[in-house]
């Protein structure tokens, strides 16, 4: 499932991707492979004169993207808003909608004056594959673990799991919670296991790719690996997916960049637990069964997505659980919900941010209303309770 969203100045930036590498009257274009799958590389400026290694990716490209595509879908990854936009500003027919662009993007736009077409080249394949936070979720992870490109949000990040597994009434022992490090992509052999482990690509193809990857990322203007819109995403695996390595974990993937990138707009204390509260609360849909397979996609995601807003919120502000107060939570959620989208038929449609805050604020009520006592409603009969408030909480509004 994938949105589709832009931000107008993302999508003037996204549009230099490759244009510095190479003046125009040397260039050549790369011709798509199919009409209805436009090449990655269409607006990329590619030198005509290549190494071998250089041309075979290159000429891999159409191909990966939709061989991409197809796993992520059907593993249910979503690019993540900045990923999107910096895709779709190379394929401008396929927007859904614009909005203005959160400080939170602002602050982690990539300067990319300087980039080598070899680094543009990189940088395509981590947006396509999300190398770091796939590897994250489905391949096994050497620990110890830490939280953030400098580990500054591990102990936050490690006390709120713990504090969410005993919040919620749903079996949790195996239920881990990893990092997802752009460092990590430095490594090519990681590169390699998410190419042809995970997304069944050829031994060939994929060792020139993940060399590229690793090669690229290990240099200053691609801050080695760590730039946050490599990382900016979390991610819930359910597990149990048959895997080309056998069945996959059941798993929450913490990217980095997202983590530092809510730090950079001063919203570091609240936006851990509130992404990884979100995250968790797909797991509690997993445990329950509480997705709705009867609903087209669209219409399943958003009612999957905001009844992970609820848990959400709810968790945050209850005396028992994270305790935080409401002003401070919808500080969080009134930028990271304008991450949302409008794109109302899109696989990966999650909700307008209107009806996203409309969620969280109406779980924060079922919240308060719990105080003194401090009761916890069961996973269950909370979701009881939002099955009743749903058609309130997707009323029209003014967002569309």
């Amino acid at each position: 499932m994938t949105k589709r969203m832009a931000w107008p100045a993302l999508a003037a930036l996204a549009l230099t991707l490759g244009l510095a590498a190479a003046p125009a009257a040397t260039a050549a274009p790369v011709t798509a492979t199919t009409a209805s799958q436009p090449a990655l590389s269409q607006s990329l400026s590619v030198p005509q004169s290549l190494s071998p290694e250089l041309q075979q990716i290159v000429d891999n490209l159409p191909a990966m993207r939709e061989h991409a595509a197809a796993v992520k879908a059907e593993l249910g990854i979503e690019d993540n808003p900045v990923q999107a936009a910096l895709l779709e500003a190379i394929d401008p027919t396929q927007y859904e909608c614009s909005s203005a662009l959160p400080p939170v993007v602002s602050a982690i736009l990539p300067d990319v004056s300087n980039w080598t077409f070899e680094q543009t080249l990189a940088v395509l394949h981590v947006l396509l594959f999300d190398i770091a936070l796939v590897d994250a979720a489905y391949l096994p992870q050497p620990g110890p673990y830490t939280y953030g490109a400098r580990g500054e949000y591990t102990n936050q990040v490690n006390r709120n799991i713990r504090d969410l597994k005993t919040f919620w009434d749903i079996p949790s022992g195996d239920i881990d919670l990893v990092p997802a490090h752009g460092r990590s992509m430095l490594d090519p052999e990681v590169n390699y296991r998410v190419f042809t482990s995970v997304y069944g690509l050829a031994p060939g193809p994929s060792r020139i790719s993940a060399d590229l990857v690793a090669r690229e990322l290990n240099s200053a203007a691609l801050g080695y690996g760590d730039l946050p819109f490599f990382t900016f995403n979390a991610y819930a695996a359910p597990g149990g997916e048959d895997m080309p390595f056998g069945k996959s974990p059941k798993r929450i993937a913490m990217g980095d960049g997202v983590l530092d990138g809510f730090g950079r707009v001063g919203l570091g204390d609240v936006a851990p637990q509130a992404i990884l509260a979100h995250e968790y609360g797909h797991h509690v849909q997993f445990a329950d069964g509480l997705m709705r397979t009867d609903l087209p996609t669209p219409e399943a995601t958003r009612w999957a997505e905001l009844m992970a807003d609820a848990y959400s919120s709810y968790f945050l502000t209850h005396a028992r659980g994270a305790a935080m107060q409401w002003k401070r939570v919808e500080l969080f959620g009134e930028m990271f919900y304008q991450l949302g989208d409008c794109g109302f038929t899109a696989d990966g449609h999650h909700g307008t941010p209107n009806q996203r805050m409309r969620s969280a604020l109406w779980a924060y009520s079922v919240a308060d209303a719990a105080r003194p006592q401090g009761t916890i409603l069961p996973a269950r009969s909370f979701y009881d309770l939002f099955v009743t408030q749903y058609p309130t909480l997707i009323a029209p509004d003014t967002t569309s």
